[in-house]
């Protein structure tokens, strides 16, 4: 059973969506989708300005291009990036949320409210599998 998020949760859901997001993009790096843009350059450079809230970025995985976007509540998404992402709410390849124990502690889950090890590097097997999945799906 979890616990409702109450205000005072707020700023702790929106730090570790930072640390996930620091952590994906570390693992999934931004894909050059822009053939005229410069190869060097992040979209996502350390300044002191705030990333606004959701985070999103475009990657390249087994030939398919996907987008991740990190909302401030705690959640984790990996969606359809090329024309197919261009529809309004693309279906999730992959998602993770943070939840509330009844003891008060947050744990990343997964839809089913299974508790995830995130961010683990033990969770690419599980995003590799979403992707994998969906290629398989479209060909």
């Amino acid at each position: 059973m979890m616990q409702a998020l109450d205000l005072n949760d707020l700023p702790f859901l929106k730090e570790e969506s930072l640390r996930a997001f620091h952590w994906l993009l570390a693992e999934y790096p931004e894909a050059n989708t822009q053939k005229n843009l410069d190869p060097g350059s992040q979209k996502f450079v350390e300044t002191k300005e705030e990333i606004p809230f959701p985070i999103r970025w475009k990657t390249e995985q087994m030939g398919q291009i996907l987008e991740w976007v990190v909302s401030d509540m705690g959640s984790v998404t990996l969606r359809l990036g090329g024309l197919e992402g261009n529809r309004r709410n693309p279906a999730p390849i992959f998602y993770l949320s943070l939840r509330k124990s009844e003891e008060g502690k947050f744990l990343w889950t997964d839809p089913e409210g299974n508790p995830i090890p995130f961010p683990d590097p033990s969770i690419h097997k599980d995003i590799q599998n979403r992707i994998q999945l969906y290629v398989d799906s479209i060909s």
